[in-house]
């Protein structure tokens, strides 16, 4: 049986897939009778190119890429990236030639360049809808060949819908804003405190896990397996702060399947004699249990699918020690303004936060309620927009 929406991703981030489901969550509950499937691509030349440059060359990435709004400079970059795109083309050609769905959402601009290609070569009158998963607004997410452009865009930033709507000439009905939905994992476990979270979380088999104190402050590391490691230094020194008050605080911390990371926190564990937990690979229900245990939580990183998904856990209040370069940086001022996370990249001024916090339950409860607040604001304008993207790919479809 045709599928009505296919939605493709790629390997090049976890935000892209957890998008994806996103997608496909909104879909699911707001119009129940479309049908929908999803495709992997299987390439990962892409996740292992950005790890290159996030780790090597972070200063000349966050250059390049603001000069992405050159159209010459996009241009080059998809005449240099051509093999990769290739490969991509490869993967879905049978999608297309075989009109696997008339409508095919994207949740990554190399995947849309891909898909425009097919579309032109086939002669497919398939629709192409360009997901941003992230708060982005770069150009290189929209991207043209041969004067074709995605039939659609949906992304998370209303400011960039703006922004193509005057640099393409989009219309109103071409474009709509993103509303994140989380799992349903991470949706199930905000009627639980979160000492009854922690309590659940005891009971997995987790190495390390049965120190975990249900009572205990609790701090709660993350921000992509690849990127938590750069968190190392600030707990390292936190657990030597004499300030922090270790006798009623904990640290969790998330390494996913950087085994690097996860030893390393091991060993500093060991070494100080503190309650850091390490916590390798966690499934979604895991994830759910530990952000939901969270009196404040650290990022290492800040995208959508993480931050919907603390959101969803009453995980804050949220302080960014770091974020990556490129996209991470409208993320950052988003979230910002929303008064939904603090950037504090002096790591003095972490300390200082979280040690004031553990010593002061007080201040800690008062601004885990602003937090939940805010929170609670958030999430229904997410839901509100995600099912205004639902109806919205529905319509699409109807017009097809």
């Amino acid at each position: 049986m045709e599928k009505d929406i296919l939605i493709v991703s790629a390997q090049a981030g976890g935000g892209h897939k957890s998008a994806m489901y996103s997608l496909g969550e909104s879909l699911r509950r707001f119009t129940p009778e479309l049908k929908i499937e999803y495709f992997e691509s299987a390439l990962e030349d892409i996740e292992q190119a950005h790890r290159v440059v996030y780790s090597k060359f972070q200063y000349l990435y966050d250059r390049f890429y603001d000069l992405m709004e050159q159209d010459w400079l996009r241009s080059t970059y998809f005449c240099f990236t051509q093999g990769m795109i290739a490969k991509l083309k490869a993967e879905m050609r049978a999608l297309v030639s075989e009109r696997a769905a008339p409508l095919i959402v994207s949740t990554h601009f190399m995947q849309t360049y891909a898909l425009l290609q097919l579309k032109a070569e086939l002669r497919s009158d398939i629709k192409v809808v360009a997901y941003i998963p992230d708060f982005d607004e770069s150009l290189i997410h929209v991207p043209r060949y041969n004067g074709l452009l995605p039939d659609a865009v949906i992304a998370q930033s209303p400011r960039y819908l703006a922004k193509l709507r005057r640099k393409y000439s989009y219309s109103e009905t071409q474009t709509v804003p993103a509303g994140y939905l989380p799992r349903a994992a991470f949706c199930d476990v905000r009627p639980l405190s979160p000492q009854t979270a922690r309590a659940e979380l005891r009971q997995h088999d987790l190495p390390a896990i049965s120190q975990l104190d249900p009572h205990r402050f609790t701090v709660v590391a993350t921000g992509g397996a690849y990127w938590v490691e750069h968190l190392y230094k600030a707990f390292e020194h936190l657990a030597a702060h004499a300030e922090f008050d270790w006798e009623q605080s904990q640290v969790l911390i998330v390494c996913g399947n950087n085994r690097r990371a996860f030893e390393k926190f091991s060993r500093l564990a060991k070494r100080t004699g503190k309650r850091l937990i390490a916590l390798p690979f966690l499934n979604a229900e895991q994830m759910a249990l530990v952000f939901r245990s969270a009196s404040t939580t650290v990022l290492s990183g800040i995208a959508p699918a993480t931050f919907y998904e603390l959101l969803e856990t009453d995980a804050g209040p949220i302080s960014i020690y770091r974020i990556n370069p490129g996209p991470e940086k409208f993320n950052l001022s988003v979230v910002c303004e929303l008064g939904l996370a603090t950037y504090r990249p002096a790591r003095a001024d972490l300390l200082s936060f979280l040690s004031f916090l553990s010593c002061t339950p007080s201040a800690a409860k008062a601004a885990k309620e602003e937090f939940c607040q805010k929170a609670r604001h958030e999430r229904s304008a997410a839901q509100t927009r995600a099912k205004a993207v639902a109806e919205f790919l529905e319509g699409l479809l109807v017009r097809a």
